[in-house]
């Protein structure tokens, strides 16, 4: 038997569904290995990027032999897939198919970056180790030919080939490019420096960005599970979806509104929100038969396609975009009724004015179907109620979040009244709680939160939002953070690699892997920026918040209702 680092796994390992394949081979190698080998599983390092930023990395399994050297393997359970157009790795479980990360790139990058700590240490600089690099697919059909120069078949060990013979495979893995063994073998010392890089002590915690990686597989699954809805109520006409922050009603929408234009019908979704606007438009792509757009835009383009008179840009004051544009909208539809949409679907309809309700009814086609997407929560949204009754909409209730973490969705439920939601995503990570006595503390400790995600835990910029309560507060921060080498941008472009900076309230409807929540002093005496901003990240939220603001936003907190609660202080 393999001697084995950890020598078994805990109960929280077995037990977790994500680590299905990964617990699987390990039982597999302590069974095929003998005692000359030594594995090492879930293998962390810390190592440096090209700009000298501090970066974690790891080894699903690492195997090593005192002659043969050592081999770095990579673990992906489920059905495989590799597109070579676009390089992109997928897994299948069950009828959900997600994107991965390149297995052949991550153990060949760990065996590298082992190298590289093992000839750190004294007396390894000038010494030669065979190393190699290999990929197991326990779940998955046999690779039947090369994918490319840098991953022959051979790279892979498949289902039939890990049932049967995986001990051959590894011991022609770490044979490979190996010529006659040479007079510097890994040897029992080079065993010795792997335990004390890898294995003392053994470290099976995981950082944000793999904790993050982990939800989002789970999640990824569990939210296209919600598009049942649409097929119940496809002979509604008129239907209202309504549900909490995170129950899907966006993902619905745009799948709504995809299905529809697929089928030929003139389809047109849109909101109140110009960055939802942009971001549903993104999200579709380019699609026949299908307008996106803020119904405000909507508006002036139907306007302009019917010939109606409207002021030039410049002299489109507050007060005509919201009273004069509903009536000239109205008036457009009139007069071209060819204009109109034979299917209407409108995201986070609580934001929709009440003026804006007759014009919106005008624009649905003779016999044609309205969708509504609306958010339940009483305590913010009691007094928008939708015209049901004039629209003769039918309600639907949606009661499941999908989208955020069981902590995330505790921590936002403190502020909302309304239909139960119960959230079946993963426990996640405990929502941190970062006190801040001033205005500078509070932005100097959300720009520090920030670079902790991004040069510790390895949170790509991409996927964190930092958000405030006005734009004064988003202004603070960007002065701050202007000398960073960090880039940022607002939510009205999501596609961007930079971290996005804006208000709660320009980032309604929209959503990113992890958010910094700074609360202000007094601001979040409403509950709709406290519900809406802590309801927008989907795997990790750090909420800094003065101590006063602090208690009002955790007012309520159960134990039984969210995992675990961390606070920190900040000067």
């Amino acid at each position: 038997m393999a001697n084995l680092w950890p020598r078994t796994l805990p109960a929280s390992i077995r037990n977790n569904p994500l680590r299905r394949a990964e617990v699987r081979v390990y039982d597999k190698l302590s069974q095929v290995l003998d005692d000359s080998f030594t594995v090492f599983y879930s293998s962390p390092w810390l190592g440096m990027d090209h700009l000298g930023n501090e970066k974690d990395g790891e080894c699903d399994f690492l195997v090593a032999h005192p002659t043969l050297g050592y081999l770095a393997i990579e673990v992906k359970g489920g059905g495989i897939s590799y597109d070579p157009a676009d390089r992109q790795w997928r897994s299948t479980n069950g009828a959900f198919t997600f994107k991965i990360k390149d297995p052949v790139e991550q153990s060949r990058s760990a065996k590298h970056e082992l190298l590289k700590k093992l000839k750190e240490l004294p007396g390894w600089h000038n010494r030669w180790v065979h190393i190699s690099h290999g990929v197991i697919f326990p779940d998955a059909a046999a690779v039947t030919g090369d994918l490319g120069a840098d991953k022959p078949r051979e790279l892979f060990c498949c289902a039939y080939q890990f049932a049967h013979g995986p001990h051959d495979w590894i011991e022609a893995r770490m044979r490979s490019n190996a010529g006659q063994p040479g007079p510097d073998k890994l040897g029992k010392d080079g065993i010795a420096a792997l335990e004390k890089i890898l294995a003392q002590p053994f470290n099976l915690a995981f950082r944000i960005s793999s904790a993050m990686e982990d939800a989002k597989e789970e999640l990824g699954i569990l939210e296209p599970s919600q598009f049942h809805v649409l097929q119940h109520i496809a002979e509604i006409s008129r239907a209202e979806i309504k549900g909490g922050a995170g129950t899907g009603k966006t993902v619905l929408a745009i799948e709504e509104a995809r299905r529809a234009a697929a089928l030929g019908r003139r389809t047109l979704l849109t909101c109140f929100s110009q960055p939802l606007a942009n971001e549903l438009r993104r999200r579709t792509g380019v699609e026949t038969n299908l307008t996106v757009g803020c119904i405000r835009d909507v508006s002036i383009e139907t306007l302009q396609k019917a010939g109606v008179p409207l002021p030039p840009p410049s002299e489109r004051s507050q007060e005509f975009m919201d009273a004069k544009l509903p009536e000239l909208f109205f008036d457009a539809l009139s007069l071209r009724p060819d204009l109109r949409w034979e299917h209407v679907v409108i995201d986070e309809g609580q934001d929709i004015f009440e003026n804006w309700w007759i014009p919106i009814d005008a624009a649905v086609a003779e016999n044609g179907v309205l969708r509504v997407f609306s958010d339940t929560n009483q305590r913010v949204y009691a007094g928008k109620v939708l015209p049901s009754a004039d629209l003769q909409i039918v309600p639907i209730r949606l009661t499941r979040n999908l989208r955020n973490t069981k902590a995330i969705h505790a921590a936002a439920l403190m502020h909302y009244e309304g239909p139960e939601i119960v959230a079946e995503g993963p426990n996640g990570l405990p929502v941190t709680w970062i006190e801040a006595g001033s205005q500078v503390a509070m932005v100097t400790a959300a720009y520090a939160e920030v670079r902790r995600l991004v040069y510790q835990e390895q949170v790509a910029t991409s996927e964190i939002a930092v958000l405030f309560p006005d734009s004064p507060w988003v202004e603070r921060f960007l002065v701050a953070a202007s000398r960073s080498d960090l880039e940022f941008a607002n939510c009205d472009d999501l596609e961007t690699e930079r971290i996005v900076v804006d208000t709660i309230q320009r980032f309604k409807g929209l959503e990113r892997p992890a958010v910094v929540l700074v609360a202000g002093t007094g601001d979040f005496a409403n509950p709709e920026p406290a519900y809406v901003g802590l309801s927008r990240p989907r795997f990790y939220l750090s909420v800094v918040a003065h101590p006063l603001e602090m208690k009002w936003l955790q007012e309520g907190l159960k134990e039984s209702l969210i995992p675990e609660v961390e606070t920190r202080g900040a000067v």
